[in-house]
């Protein structure tokens, strides 16, 4: 099988922390943080 194939969680999430209050987004950026707001931008 290739590895690529196999799905699932990625291995960080730190670019769905949000800098402001610290909540993990509930999608990948571009997003805004469903906590205060703050628009989280694309690494």
């Amino acid at each position: 099988m290739d590895p690529a194939d196999e799905g699932g969680d990625p291995a960080c999430w730190m670019h769905r922390v949000c800098p402001e209050c610290g909540r993990l987004a509930d999608e990948d950026p571009p997003t805004r943080c469903p906590g205060c707001g703050v628009v989280l931008e694309a690494e």
